[in-house]
């Protein structure tokens, strides 16, 4: 068989059974579950058995361990099936239309799967061959993932259409008289059929006559073994981009894919979508269709030729070419008040066609630059322009002031400093009420965007009126900021609320409190505290019309202090005497494990337990402990996540023993153990 069958596919280095990394010698089995029928996928997990074990072959059996729920008595253990590779000559004609079939033949049947290293001594003639054999392993389980036919014909998978609703079987597979390679179980039923996943993150960043693609594979690592990505020019019609399925080659360490195509053209908008393959050759549902186009690139570069004063603005006139504007997406003027690299943005989405633009927010110097973007979003900028309108313009208003009192009396205010090169200061003015007229508390400008001023506590008035405007060199003034009011501050704490009552359940505490009689409450904070430390912790800032909360995020067992204080509006907090609550947050334990079953086999001196998990629980070990009813538990077995059944041999008959199921979450939660009696 040529070896060039074999060498297409070197690259290629993730197989999803080979990446086990146990390296004791066993059967990998997996299943699954079509309309009427369940496919069965095996592999020998280390090379020199993989080879040992296609000489040899497989055996496959299968027990009826329910019918319509209910565990069978004395359910029966059948063997359906004993399995070979098929004969070098068989695959001649396969192999001319099954790419990957030629691939497991040449890895089966090959002379040579050959390492390309020196061998001229003996150590390193043993060191090729073991590479060899590796890499005959690693080839053949990669296409055996991708042709479920081929993997059939190699005697590693296995249809079985004997199958009924409402029916559970176990179908264990082992190899023909190698008892030191580990068997491997299955529990399976037609029921357990489930819908390939759509891929919903398929996205697209085009660019100059290409596309990069990116998709998600954190949680289809174990479901899609390949990927294969459509075209259309309408929307409807999807053809293959490429002859072989996309195959990830960054192994189990990566969240993301990525693949990178070519476009005939940047004009024609296409039509792309995505879907995964199994290991047994099923196709996941299409995703939904996303629009790509090429976007053109250019080099082109606007320059600025002319201005003129308008009013009080500018007329700011620059060229560009007219056969740039295809490629252009846009123009963008940049303004600064010095030449120097901080320029800003001030006017977006100019549009291409135009050549022209007023604008109106000078300085006393202004340096322009007009930037166009093309359709990547890259920016291709003027040299800048020197703009000095006459000053008789002033200061743009004052903007952001802000006030806070102190309960001296004390004022201060802060507001956004303006940016004018030829800014001279402040002018702030107070007004006692909001009829009184504003006067000019300092009667001279200040330079800091900064003030402080004192006001009286003995005048009736609750509030404190400010404005402030800017003023420049040429003493033009701006107009006035927005008027903000100052409250002066209420020296009395409001009064405090109290806790009139709490519940607990389903892991959750509930509180209930009775809210401040004082009519100035802005707010409510809740905290809270493990008995027995000092620190509080808020939970929560209520406005004044909540009475009520539910804490969800206590650890269960522990007891905590709660404490409710109000807040008025100058900021005054409640007393916090009396105004607390001790509660034990109740005991809670997740439930991990879905079923647990057995089979007792009388003729085999066994015991078989099989459980299954719930979705999307993130288990790292079960501890299975064992004793004879009657007599204390102790520690039997402690196994990892992907095992789900073990066989007991270390039995008695006429002996009833308690089996109990406790798993370990990766959180550290408590968890709820399960508990299984065999009458044996």
């Amino acid at each position: 068989m040529k070896k060039a069958l074999f060498l297409i596919c070197l690259w290629v280095v993730n197989w999803s059974f080979a990446q086990l990394s146990d390296t004791t010698p066993s059967v990998m089995l997996k299943s699954y579950v079509q309309k009427d029928r369940i496919l069965l996928r095996w592999a020998v997990n280390t090379p020199i058995e993989w080879q040992k074990a296609n000489q040899k072959g497989f055996v496959l059996h299968k027990i009826l361990l329910k019918k319509d729920g209910n565990l069978l008595e004395n359910p029966e253990k059948q063997t359906i099936a004993t399995l070979k590779p098929d004969k070098q000559e068989d695959w001649i004609d396969f192999i001319q239309k099954d790419n990957y079939g030629a691939i497991i033949a040449q890895a089966l049947y090959g002379e040579s799967f050959s390492v390309e290293k020196d061998s001229k001594n003996g150590i390193s003639k043993i060191v090729n061959i073991a590479e060899e054999l590796n890499q005959r392993h690693t080839f053949a389980l990669f296409a055996a993932d991708m042709s479920f036919v081929a993997a059939q014909k190699a005697g590693w998978g296995f249809i079985d259409t004997d199958v009924k609703a409402g029916e559970t079987y176990i179908y264990q597979v082992e190899v023909l008289g190698m008892p030191e390679i580990e068997s491997s179980a299955v529990m399976v039923g037609l029921s357990d059929v489930e819908t390939l996943p759509k891929i919903h993150d398929f996205t697209a960043i085009p660019n100059d006559k290409k596309v990069l693609f990116s998709w998600g594979i954190t949680y289809l690592k174990d479901i899609y073994t390949s990927y294969i990505i459509e075209r259309s020019e309408n929307g409807t019609d999807f053809q293959p981009i490429s002859s072989t399925p996309i195959v990830d080659m960054n192994g189990t360490s990566k969240k993301q894919m990525f693949y990178a195509t070519t476009l005939e053209t940047n004009d024609t908008p296409y039509f792309f979508r995505i879907y995964g393959i199994n290991a047994f050759g099923e196709k996941g549902t299409p995703s939904a269709p996303i629009k790509v186009q090429g976007i053109s690139a250019t080099t082109a570069v606007p320059r600025i030729s002319d201005y003129n004063f308008i009013n009080d603005g500018v007329e700011l006139i620059w060229e560009y070419p007219k056969e740039a504007e295809k490629a252009t997406e846009k123009f963008e003027l940049w303004h600064n008040t010095k030449e120097d690299a901080n320029y800003q943005k001030v006017v977006d989405n100019i549009k291409k066609e135009d050549r022209k633009l007023i604008y109106k927010k000078l300085s006393a110097s202004n340096y322009f630059k007009i930037a166009s973007v093309d359709k990547q979003q890259k920016r291709h900028f003027s040299h800048s322009t020197l703009v000095q309108p006459s000053d008789s313009i002033p200061p743009a208003r004052p903007i952001e002031l802000q006030g806070k009192i102190d309960s001296l009396g004390v004022v201060t205010l802060f507001w956004k400093a303006n940016t004018e090169a030829d800014l001279a200061g402040y002018r702030v003015l107070r007004a006692n009420t909001d009829k009184e007229e504003f006067v000019d508390i300092f009667n001279h400008i200040i330079t800091e965007n900064t003030a402080r001023d004192t006001v009286s506590f003995s005048l009736s008035n609750k509030k404190v009126y400010y404005k402030i405007l800017a003023e420049d060199l040429r003493y033009n003034r701006s107009p006035f900021s927005e008027v903000i009011v100052v409250e002066k501050p209420d020296k009395n704490p409001p009064t405090a609320p109290i806790f009139n009552n709490f519940t607990t359940e389903n892991g959750k505490i509930t509180l209930y409190w009775i809210s401040s009689s004082s009519d100035d409450v802005e707010t409510y904070t809740l905290s809270r505290r493990e008995k027995g430390t000092e620190k509080w912790q808020p939970l929560q800032v209520f406005h004044k019309e909540t009475n009520t909360f539910i804490d969800e995020t206590t650890e269960s067992g522990k007891t905590y202090e709660y404490l409710i204080q109000a807040k008025d509006k100058a900021g005054l907090w409640s007393s916090a005497d009396n105004a607390t609550i001790t509660i034990k947050a109740p005991v809670r334990a997740d439930k991990v494990i879905k079923s647990v079953d057995f089979v007792a086999d009388r003729n085999a001196r066994s015991i078989s337990l099989f459980w299954k998990y719930q979705k999307n629980t993130k288990v790292i070990e079960i501890q299975i402990y064992k004793n004879v009813k009657g007599t204390p538990p102790s520690l039997w077995k402690v196994l990892p996540p992907k095992q789900q059944h073990i066989t007991d041999k270390e039995i008695h008959i006429n002996t009833i023993y308690e089996y109990y199921f406790l798993p370990s979450l990766a959180n550290g939660k408590p968890t709820q153990g399960e508990k299984v009696e065999v009458n044996y």
